[in-house]
């Protein structure tokens, strides 16, 4: 910080007490402009950018990938001498609850001597599929689709307002203060990779309602929301952690979904805190072009579109709040310009902080975030970056962080007990939810609930943990002869197998595969090996965790040995394939089968002319090392006639053509079975 707002700050901020008896309290914008008033340039840009450190490394290993769960002296010395004005932070810098508040309190502590603001200390707690605290120790809900599924069958936006609140209140008890949450996309296309479940469906008016009920849960408990992506990520088929994602839509068709919730929220006289940009093409909005790193031209990112976040966002819609980049290392930014110029293009577009700019994880390393801050300041002092708008945006900054206590003095308030964090009432909250959205799309010859115990079940699903929450709340139930499997470790053979000794077959299916941000968000992370790439042994082995099935890897390993080297000749066949396939099995032994979609439900559509049953549940975690998601347990008891199943889809389902383009309605928006 500047010599001179380090001296003159203390007397700036006495003054309202001073003058308290004989003038008006400043506003909040007041104090804001007289605090930017005494900042260098460098300063203000320091506010605009906030860091990550998702690892930490040895100065002679820096691609490793350790988690930072302790601030190295070297990125708290850099935030502090850059003036640099917050740090998101992920899962993998999150071990349990009283590390993590430790580190947060590192953090606030890593602000410039005398600055009379913070750090903002934010994460994804979406809720859901985006979720950062330990799972089996925190409140992780169903996620938005599953609330869109409750409100649809109840009205009641008070759902919304509730997980709101516990979301925050959970976070703000390690001590984070921003929530990169709601999303308030609409989800337009089946497809989408990664948005999905994540939105609370596709209504653009519902989507409004629920947005703001979430975001005023999260005031409440003194979080800052930010609704995403602006102008609307919902109609992608493309992950822009991985790529840049056009979306074609019409200008009156954007205007009408995918602007909508934004619109709505910023007339309702409760506006957001904080606006999360989207990396995403947009034509209709701005088809204006500017270079990438390559040299050619090409249409702008809605994140360094001018148009869209100047002209649409403040001039038409009259946001006066905080705009935020979505994170710039994903592959839809990072791909096509240097850092540098990204972060330049990005306060040029008047968005106000720049998500992860910057990537450094050992100490050698951390100069690179003062080059950073000077190449934006050369772009101040020639012009390129309009020194007006620098200032307004360090107002707007500051007085985000007046208004939510993001001070000294706001931050030496005790936070709330770490007890809070997964307890009964925050439970409770997390069981109304999940409860209500259990949606069921299918019960062909009432083949649901199911009433005897002593009927055999086998569940088959793509992840382990699914099968294995499902089966220990069966247990629960007294149903003893269950058995489990996941796809990837189950021979053909063995489903066989195992679907013929059963009574009852369950399926579980995954609508499309899962975005970086749902593993942690980061793009450049490994990616899951193919199957083909495993050992023989992983993908003979039985499901980690079940005893009970009836493959013998012993017994049949000689022929299995056979088949699978014949397999290596031959293209895998896909998930969904295999799935099918299984179920097409059981169907031709005669078995009841039940098909349960574990992300979006659009995946009814591809197997209802086999399955007797389908459930729609909008979350796939289940039980691995303690329950990781609530949505499992309440799944088996809707089967079994506990609880009734009480969802409504929150999203309208089409047949598809060749092409993956929507024909005929086959479920509407609303639509939901009961027993």
């Amino acid at each position: 910080m500047s010599k001179s707002l380090s001296l003159r700050l203390p007397a700036l901020m006495l003054l309202p007490a001073l003058l308290s008896g004989c003038l008006e309290q400043p506003s909040v914008e007041q104090q804001a402009a007289r605090i930017v008033e005494q900042m260098s340039v460098r300063e203000k840009i320091g506010q605009k950018i906030m860091m990550a450190f998702r690892y930490w490394c040895p100065d002679d290993q820096p691609a490793c990938t350790a988690g930072m769960t302790d601030l190295p002296d070297a990125a708290s010395r850099a935030l502090r001498d850059n003036a640099i004005g917050g740090v998101i932070l992920f899962a993998n810098n999150l071990s349990d609850l009283q590390q993590t508040r430790r580190l947060s309190e590192q953090i606030r502590r890593a602000r410039p001597q005398n600055s009379p603001v913070g750090l903002l200390i934010g994460s994804d707690q979406e809720g859901g599929n985006v979720f950062r605290l330990p799972r089996p120790l925190a409140t992780s809900f169903p996620g938005n689709m599953a609330l869109g599924a409750a409100y649809q069958a109840t009205r009641d936006s008070g759902l919304a307002r509730d997980s709101g609140r516990v979301l925050a209140a959970e976070i703000r008890a390690v001590g984070f203060n921003v929530n990169f949450a709601p999303d308030v996309d609409v989800n337009s296309n089946p497809l989408n990779p990664v948005i999905n479940v994540r939105a609370y469906g596709d209504d653009p008016a519902t989507i409004s309602l629920l947005g703001q009920a979430t975001a005023q849960g999260m005031r409440e408990q003194g979080v800052i929301g930010s609704f995403k992506h602006f102008p609307g990520h919902g109609d992608t088929a493309t992950d822009s952690h991985y790529g840049l994602p056009v979306v074609n839509k019409s200008r009156a068709d954007a205007y009408a979904i995918d602007l909508a919730p934004y619109r709505q929220a910023i007339a309702s006289g409760q506006p957001p805190e904080m606006i999360m940009t989207a990396h995403i093409q947009y034509p209709a909005l701005d088809s204006s072009q500017i270079t990438a790193r390559n040299g050619e031209r090409m249409i702008a990112p809605a994140t360094m579109s001018r148009k869209i976040q100047h002209d649409i966002l403040r001039g038409e819609m009259r946001y006066q709040g905080v705009t935020v980049t979505d994170a710039l290392d994903m592959k839809g930014i990072s791909d096509f310009f240097e850092q540098g110029d990204a972060v330049i293009k990005v306060f040029q577009a008047d968005v106000d902080i720049a998500l992860m700019p910057t990537e450094f994880r050992t100490a050698a390393q951390a100069g690179r975030l003062r080059q950073l801050i000077d190449q934006v300041a050369a772009a101040v002092a020639d012009g390129r970056i309009n020194r007006a708008e620098l200032d307004r945006s360090a107002r707007r900054i500051v007085a985000m962080k007046l208004r939510n206590e993001v001070t000294p003095a706001g931050e030496a308030k005790p936070l709330p007990a770490l007890s809070t964090i997964g307890g009964a009432e925050h439970r409770a909250v997390e069981d109304k939810i999940t409860r209500q959205s259990i949606t069921l799309l299918r019960n062909q010859g009432a083949a649901l609930p199911l009433r005897s115990p002593s009927q055999r079940i086998f569940i088959l699903t793509p992840w382990g943990e699914q099968a294995e929450a499902m089966r220990r709340r069966f247990d629960e139930k007294g149903y003893r002869q269950v058995s489990g499997a996941k796809l990837s470790a189950t021979p053909w053979e063995a489903q066989q197998q195992a679907i013929d000794q059963a009574d009852v077959v369950v399926i579980g299916t995954l609508a499309t595969g899962v975005s970086p941000v749902e593993r942690n968000g980061d793009p450049n992370a490994p990616a899951l090996a193919p199957r083909l790439k495993r050992s023989l042994a992983q993908e003979l082995s039985p499901a980690s965790g079940n005893g009970s099935l009836v493959f013998n890897v012993a017994e049949d390993l000689p022929a299995l040995r056979t088949r699978f080297a014949r397999s290596l000749s031959a293209p895998p066949l896909s998930e969904a394939q295999q799935m099918r396939n299984a179920m097409e099995y059981a169907k031709r032994q005669g078995k009841k089968l039940i098909h349960v979609t574990l992300r979006a439900p659009y995946d009814v559509i591809n197997y209802d002319d086999l399955a007797d049953a389908t459930l729609a549940t909008y979350a796939y975690y289940g039980y691995e090392n303690g329950l990781r998601g609530p949505s499992m347990p309440a799944l088996v008891d809707v089967m079994l006639g506990a609880i009734p199943p009480g969802g409504k889809l929150p999203v309208a389902i089409h047949a598809l053509d060749e092409n993956g383009q929507p024909g005929a309605l086959r479920y509407a928006r609303g639509f939901g079975l009961s027993f």
